[in-house]
């Protein structure tokens, strides 16, 4: 399995703000809370390893769809292989 490390940074905050909620989800109220709907988001659909903020391991193939996010939100990222060990294999493979 190929691995691929993407670390992102939006400095803008409005555009961090939709960011976060495309890629954690977040909950949406309506009519003053009386209806409340789960907004999944494109991390809860992929397994994945968080490093810290901004910083994720993914499946190679899961990647490209991470990337088109952050360019669609205009934040820098960098993105790269991962030169495997066993510990993010197992945990990434384990989220499947």
């Amino acid at each position: 399995m190929r691995l691929t490390l993407i670390v992102y940074k939006q400095s803008n905050r409005s555009k961090s703000v939709q960011l976060s909620r495309a890629l954690q989800g977040y909950k949406d109220r309506s009519n003053y809370g009386k209806y409340s709907y789960d907004r999944r988001g494109l991390l809860e659909k992929i397994p994945y390893l968080k490093l810290m903020n901004g910083v994720f391991i993914l499946r190679e193939k899961d990647s490209d769809r991470l990337i088109e996010l952050l360019e669609r939100y205009e934040a820098e990222y960098y993105a790269g292989p991962v030169t495997k060990s066993s510990k993010e294999v197992e945990i990434i493979s384990k989220n499947e």
